[in-house]
């Protein structure tokens, strides 16, 4: 009987620890698609000063931190500690970008994209996002 209810008492703590873990991997995983969705809208917002001065182009993320529209962290290969960024200029196109914000490796959490048609940011729970998936609000 003793042993039957320290057995009980012990699940419960290794539960309550479990459920305190998964909480706090949550919020970490919430805050760093905080600093993604943050970086994206920078981003956005850099490009839209670029393009305003160069005659409608857009620029790389080291160009935009070379010429003061972002800041120096843009210009090295993992500006984020969490998310790996992926901008892509269109040249043959029209002028435009696209930028894409992916949990890195291990990581956990959604994946964002925005570009300069519609300038909203997109999620997407399990794969890389894109203008079809819904705006976050």
């Amino acid at each position: 009987m003793i042993r039957s209810l320290i057995l009980m008492i012990v699940l419960l703590v290794i539960s309550g620890c479990q459920t305190y873990t998964t909480g706090l991997q949550q919020s970490v995983d919430r805050a760093d698609e905080t600093v993604a969705i943050a970086a994206l809208n920078t981003i956005a917002k850099a490009q839209l000063s670029y393009s305003l001065s160069h005659e409608g182009s857009y620029a790389t993320l080291p160009q935009l931190a070379e010429g003061g529209y972002l800041d120096s962290r843009f210009s090295t290969d993992k500006p984020l500690k969490d998310y790996v960024l992926t901008l892509s200029v269109n040249s043959g196109g029209g002028p435009g970008f696209s930028c894409l914000a992916d949990p890195a490796t291990g990581r956990q959490g959604r994946h964002f994209y925005i570009d300069s048609t519609s300038g909203e940011i997109h999620a997407n729970a399990t794969q890389p996002a894109s203008a079809t998936d819904p705006a976050i609000q």
